[in-house]
């Protein structure tokens, strides 16, 4: 990748991310994928006490059908158990293929266990802040949402320094 192209794509890197300021939620909702930094970063929120309630979305995807079997909230789950974060403290929602699933099939799911969270914290891949905000506004609105992603440059984020 050139410099001109790196700097182009960097500057559409920062654009999704939002760099919303937490606050204490009713929930932590994550948006499953093949990026399982993102359930790490979940988990790790979730320890650190920022909701009383870890949930997980995501069944296969278009990208992750190719590569598991094992549904995407499934895998994320067993991560954050790993972790420490009890069993008993996760929901998981394991139909979804995309992003407005992943959030109307989360309400779905907490109607049916009449859980009302009203404060959310989103969290997703870094380059896909900005449409899961807009995604989670447009599918349950009246509902407050905050995001978050692994806090990583966009450099790291691909795996090293790119040549140049």
């Amino acid at each position: 990748m050139d410099n001109r192209t790196h700097a182009l794509a960097e500057k559409i890197w920062q654009f999704h991310q939002l760099n919303h300021q937490l606050q204490k939620a009713d929930a932590i909702l994550v948006l499953c994928s093949h990026d399982k930094k993102v359930a790490e970063k979940g988990a790790q929120l979730f320890l650190e006490g920022w909701a009383p309630l870890l949930i997980f979305a995501g069944g296969l995807g278009s990208v992750t059908r190719e590569m598991w079997t094992e549904p995407e909230a499934d895998q994320f789950a067993e991560t954050a158990i790993g972790m420490g974060v009890p069993s008993e403290r996760i929901l998981i929602e394991n139909r979804s293929t995309n992003t407005g699933e992943n959030i109307q099939f989360t309400r779905q799911l907490l109607a049916e266990k009449q859980i009302d969270a009203q404060r959310f914290i989103l969290v997703q891949k870094p380059y896909m802040e900005r449409r899961s905000f807009a995604t989670f506004r447009k599918v349950w609105p009246g509902k407050e949402v905050l995001v978050t992603s692994p806090q990583v440059s966009f450099d790291e984020y691909l795996g090293g320094v790119p040549e140049r």
